[in-house]
């Protein structure tokens, strides 16, 4: 760890962060911390893929109290928007999608590989459905107003158990 004496400062791994924020678009749409209801909170401890890359960097060496806004492309979050992701199916392909309403997201889940995964019903045809399975802010710049709350090096306890966080196809 690198953040055995980080001297309140946020290190490039094992750094115990917590921060209250509020997060919107450029539309202006809270997405979290709406202020009508108070800030969202996180806690992650860098260097192991809790948040993303790009919010992590722009808090390296920043420190308990320092307050700032932080702006994130499509492409450091959720990704741009993919009409590739966006699937059109008669009902012969797909049954299910008679009971499915139009401007409703659906949660679903694959059995054989037991992933969830979400998508949005575009838009209900007579004889199709259009599913797009775009994450939510896909293609979204985000916008964070954030106050460092807490920012100290991983306790040894903490250390024994911290895992960077996977993706695909782990325990098969």
């Amino acid at each position: 760890m690198d953040s055995s004496d980080i001297g309140g400062r946020i290190g490039k791994k094992g750094t115990f962060v917590r921060i209250r924020y509020r997060l919107k678009t450029d539309q202006g749409e809270y997405v979290k911390g709406d202020p009508r209801e108070g800030y969202a909170h996180l806690e992650f401890f860098t260097g192991y893929n809790q948040v993303f890359p790009a919010l992590e960097r722009r808090l390296l060496g920043k420190e308990k109290g320092d307050q700032l806004r932080v702006e994130l492309s499509p492409e450091e979050a959720f990704g741009p928007y993919r009409y590739d992701l966006v699937k059109e199916s008669s009902y012969e392909e797909f049954p299910e999608g008679r009971a499915l309403q139009a401007g409703r997201w659906v949660a679903a889940r694959n059995e054989k590989t037991r992933a969830s995964y979400g998508y949005y019903v575009k838009e209900k045809r007579e004889d199709r459905i259009v599913l797009d399975f775009n994450h939510p802010l896909a293609g979204r710049n985000l916008h964070y107003d954030l106050e460092i709350l807490e920012a100290r090096a991983a306790s040894l306890e903490e250390q024994k158990i911290l895992r960077p966080c996977e993706t695909g196809d782990v325990g098969s």
